[in-house]
């Protein structure tokens, strides 16, 4: 038996503990959730979790965002996405606060009280899977320096996650491999250079291009030339400035998710505009073999509408 705070636990008879209020699971030496802070214990010695009561009315806080003890990211990127987080949110009773992140080219940052981030990344998660259907068991990938298990924000070369334990280490001597998430970034990359050998190289030769209709030059196209003259380079000749700026990245089995927003202004007609997007990519072997758009492109469309 080993005696520690939460008193006598047998040794050995258990591969991981529990949160001993809201249930959630950790590996065996993590002594607090990750979640709300409580203590955790073996499996099976946890009563069932309570529900949350609705937390007081609060004002503004009084120290920093990024400073304030209370408080955790749930999602940072794009501003239309965190805006609409934070609605969604505050609907079910969590309280949420916005801040800009300085130098960071745009990007927002979408505040949840700690307590409440189980419940809040509920809420997240069934947004996701609104906006992409198709994308089934979707789960996050976390930005660099950032623990993929527990979210935790790591230190510089760690090798392992202080907070859940999770082993970061890769052997030295392993071969290097291409992500399905490196490949799509490598995309965006190359538009965004111009760079189109390299794009057609990402491109299977007989992808599937499916973009909404009432997008521009919305429908379905095949093949990787195809793609790239009447796609791409089409918004580069009807647009000043087209971007899509990805803020959130996804994954589900062999597919990535992008989550994001266009911006750019009409040609015809001087307008510009901003349009929250989805992005769902399906990869084999190395290459982008399907590829599906989700976007607000009512916000697209009145750009292009004359007055």
């Amino acid at each position: 038996m080993d005696l520690d705070k939460y008193g006598p636990v047998p040794t050995g008879n258990y591969d991981h503990v529990v949160c001993s209020k809201c249930g959630s699971e950790f590996q065996p030496h993590v002594k607090e959730c990750i979640d709300c802070g409580a203590p955790t214990v073996p499996p099976g010695t946890a009563t069932a979790p309570r529900e949350e009561e609705e937390p007081e009315e609060m004002g503004e806080l009084e120290l920093p965002l990024s400073q304030d003890p209370e408080v955790i990211v749930l999602y940072a990127g794009n501003l239309l996405w965190v805006e609409e987080l934070k609605k969604r949110c505050e609907a079910q009773g969590i309280a949420g606060w916005i801040e800009e992140t300085t130098g960071s080219g745009g990007a927002y940052r979408l505040y949840v009280l700690l307590r409440q981030l189980k419940r809040a990344r509920a809420v997240e998660r069934l947004y996701y899977q609104e906006q992409v259907p198709e994308a089934g068991g979707l789960s996050e990938i976390p930005p660099p320096g950032v623990c993929p298990f527990c979210h935790k924000r790591l230190p510089a070369g760690a090798l392992e996650c202080p907070g859940c334990g999770l082993v970061l280490a890769v052997p030295d001597d392993a071969p290097a491999v291409i992500s399905n998430l490196e490949i799509v970034q490598a995309l965006y990359a190359a538009l965004g250079a111009g760079d189109g050998d390299r794009v057609l190289e990402i491109l299977d030769p007989e992808v599937e291009w499916i973009q909404n209709e009432g997008f521009p030059g919305g429908g379905r196209f095949v093949g990787a030339e195809t793609v790239y003259e009447r796609v791409f380079n089409r918004l580069v000749d009807e647009w000043d400035g087209w971007q899509a700026e990805v803020g959130r990245w996804l994954k589900a089995d062999d597919s990535v998710v992008a989550l994001g927003a266009y911006r750019g202004t009409c040609r015809k007609t001087g307008k510009s505009m901003r349009a929250v997007f989805a992005h769902v990519y399906w990869l084999y072997d190395g290459r982008i073999v399907r590829f599906e758009q989700y976007a607000d492109t009512a916000k697209i469309a009145e750009a292009c509408a004359d007055d």
